[in-house]
């Protein structure tokens, strides 16, 4: 990206009216007060000229003078068009020696994949058997001699959700299923219990049919309860402790070893964004996800609503342009479903966001996609599909984080990396999330939910620098451990309904 072109600058901190700034040399008298985080023109740009931030297009002027405040009513949300003749195919990632030898402790499974935990899972296959699967949860893991005697098992999660039943049996019941078959068989699960009600749509023969054909055999214990024929609930949940109980020996029978960073999958997410997340805390994700990919590594971004506007800035990256158009189509899939529905995506910019200082869903997308690196993009996956290629891959997903989270974790994230700008708590049920504050004020207001102060390229230190420092978090998380949203045990797990405009 080209910063040269940029025709705004962010304010680090409030500047008043009349204040005096330099810029390569030259003068800016500042026309408005600037809030921190709000832009102002670095030059005259005249009525017609796109505005440019990180060398990208993000509205076109009204007519905005040099120091002036840029404010909805000086722009227009429009963007040039994308010329596919611009098109250069990228070329091959260059591995880097540094990063292949570097090194983590993780938790090898039968099929080769590599963990960052070992959890004992409980899968409920409906909203019907999901509380009976949180309780059974609960009253094992809050027996601490449990987790004493097993000391190589992170915990015993439940996963409640409020699918499978209830709905049509198509799509909705598909993805169900899709987004099961990823934790079932994620390499941070070492065993797990499927819990089913029984009569449900997605009771034992519709899951058991689904999984058999997807999830190899042997590579980890896995077993079913059903709870019509258990006895009822009290009955249903001391039988599947006791069932649990008994293969806790074999989930614990792993130890970590040192494997090359080679095998990690980094997911990126994004919550509660500002200005400065596209500054600080994303590029500084971004460039441990390509230093992850020069190891051998493969990162995950999705939240497709925060790529609108982002064709500019991302093609020249896609591998091809098939790969290309298969990221347009998931973008045209949102778009239209929002048409059909009658409703709009602008809603993905919300009230703190524009408070923040994000004038529109394009200087949001702009930032928003930093997290994704440098590298070029491998693959475009459906929701919680299966990762099947190395280097940077797009997942469709909404932005929304719980849903989206749960959608990369599907598709094989080990470890997750998640920016904020106003702070948020959200974790996953078996997959660690590193928390990277985008400015010092939220750092500090969260000292025991932020995990990473990327707030100091801001103060100077370089991004490079600081990329270095995050993917050594990354290695010491990989290893075991934990960050604040596992000490406090934030176990979000939501899947996007089919057919929900999610953003």
């Amino acid at each position: 990206m080209n910063k040269e072109l940029d025709h705004v600058a962010v304010a680090k901190t409030d500047i008043p009216s009349g204040a005096i700034l330099k810029n390569n040399g030259n003068s800016i008298r500042i026309r408005d007060t600037i809030k921190k985080g709000h832009r102002f023109a670095l030059r005259n740009i005249k009525n017609g000229e796109f505005i440019r931030q990180y060398g990208y297009a993000f509205a076109r002027s009204k007519g905005i003078m040099n120091g002036e405040l840029i404010t909805t009513s000086k722009i227009k949300s429009v963007l040039p068009k994308v010329d596919l003749k611009t098109y250069k195919k990228p070329g091959k990632t260059v591995f880097n020696k540094e990063y292949l030898n570097k090194t983590f402790l993780g938790y090898k499974c039968k099929d080769g994949r590599v963990g960052t935990r070992n959890y004992y899972l409980i899968i409920p296959s409906s909203m019907c058997a999901s509380e009976t699967a949180l309780q059974t949860a609960l009253a094992l893991e809050n027996d601490g001699d449990i987790l004493r005697k097993h000391p190589n098992i992170d915990g015993i999660v439940a996963i409640p959700h409020s699918e499978g039943c209830g709905c049509d049996s198509g799509l909705q019941i598909d993805r169900l299923m899709m987004i099961l078959k990823g934790y079932v068989r994620h390499p941070n699960v070492g065993g797990c219990l499927i819990m089913d009600l029984g009569c449900e749509q997605t009771n034992y023969e519709k899951v058991y049919a689904y999984l058999k054909g997807t999830v190899r055999e042997n590579l980890k214990p896995i077993d079913w309860i059903t709870i019509q024929e258990s006895g009822g609930t009290r009955s249903a949940i001391e039988k599947a402790k006791s069932i649990i109980k008994d293969r806790l020996n074999q989930v614990n029978n792993v130890k970590r070893e040192p494997l090359a960073i080679a095998n990690l999958i980094v997911g990126t997410e994004c919550g509660a964004s500002d200005s400065f997340s596209g500054i600080t805390a994303n590029p500084i994700i971004g460039n441990a996800v390509d230093k992850v990919i020069y190891g051998g590594g493969a990162a995950i971004l999705s939240e497709v609503p925060e790529m609108v506007g982002a064709d500019e800035m991302l093609l020249l990256r896609f591998r091809n342009l098939k790969t290309f158009h298969k990221f347009q189509n998931i973008l045209n899939w949102y778009n239209e479903l929002a048409d059909r529905l009658g409703m709009s995506m602008e809603p993905n910019l919300v009230p703190k966001n524009i408070e923040g200082g994000l004038i529109n869903n394009y200087i949001k997308s702009l930032g928003a996609v930093m997290k994704g690196g440098t590298t070029a993009i491998e693959d475009v996956l459906e929701y919680g599909e299966p990762l099947r290629k190395k280097g940077l891959n797009i997942m469709q997903g909404p932005g929304n984080d719980p849903e989206s989270v749960t959608g990369v974790v599907a598709s094989g994230a080990t470890i997750i990396c998640f920016s904020t700008g106003k702070g948020t708590i959200t974790g996953d049920a078996i997959c660690p999330v590193i928390k990277i504050a985008s400015n010092e004020d939220t750092y500090n207001r969260l000292p025991e939910d932020m995990d990473f102060d990327g707030s100091r390229v801001l103060r100077g230190v370089n991004i490079d620098t600081i990329g270095e420092e995050l993917l050594n978090k990354i290695i010491v998380v990989a290893s075991g451990e934990k960050t604040w949203s596992e000490k406090w045990k934030q176990r979000q797990f939501q899947v996007w309904t089919a057919g929900k405009l999610s953003l």
